[in-house]
């Protein structure tokens, strides 16, 4: 494998690893999911928002991050977030 993939290429060690999680498992039984875990959820990263925070600006072209957020109820680095992918 390390002829092909190079220094791209899984340790040993860490396959090792694998192999001993899903041996722990029952087998073909393991479980890949996300689990839960504390922590704020990521809420406003949906569809919904970012046309929120898109409307926002193209009703006032001045308006600032701060008040983008505190109207929506997210944070000003989500805005951010959505103003570089939007491309304004």
């Amino acid at each position: 494998m390390q002829a092909v993939y190079g220094d791209q290429c899984v340790d040993v060690s860490t396959v090792r690893c694998w192999v001993r999680q899903f041996k722990d498992g029952e087998l073909g039984q393991a479980d890949l999911s996300n689990k839960t875990r504390s922590g704020r959820p990521m809420t406003a990263s949906d569809q919904l928002h970012q046309d929120c925070v898109e409307e926002m600006i193209h009703g006032n072209h001045c308006i600032k991050q701060k008040e983008t957020a505190v109207a929506l109820g997210i944070s000003k680095e989500r805005v951010g977030h959505f103003i570089g992918v939007l491309g304004f």
